[in-house]
């Protein structure tokens, strides 16, 4: 199965973030940020120190970064 020029181009193309509208992208990423800061800044008070800790921390990370990649998708391509 091919994947397709089209989805290919959303997938790795660039999302242009908007300031302003009904589908703005920057203040909802400003709101993901700060929920992931604060749970990061919870789970490391409440979490012991060791492997498991950081394995939640790469997980969080990674968690945000999926997150935020759904957000800049929600934006309008640019062609480049």
């Amino acid at each position: 199965m091919t994947i397709g020029s089209d989805a290919i181009e959303h997938r790795f193309g660039f999302h242009k973030a908007t300031i302003e509208g009904e589908n703005a992208t920057l203040p909802r990423h400003r709101d993901v940020r700060l929920k992931f800061r604060e749970f990061a800044e919870f789970i490391d008070g409440v979490l012991p120190d060791g492997r498991a800790k950081s394995v939640a921390f790469t997980e969080l990370e990674s968690a945000s970064m999926w997150a935020h990649k759904a957000i800049a998708e929600d934006a309008p391509l640019v062609a480049e």
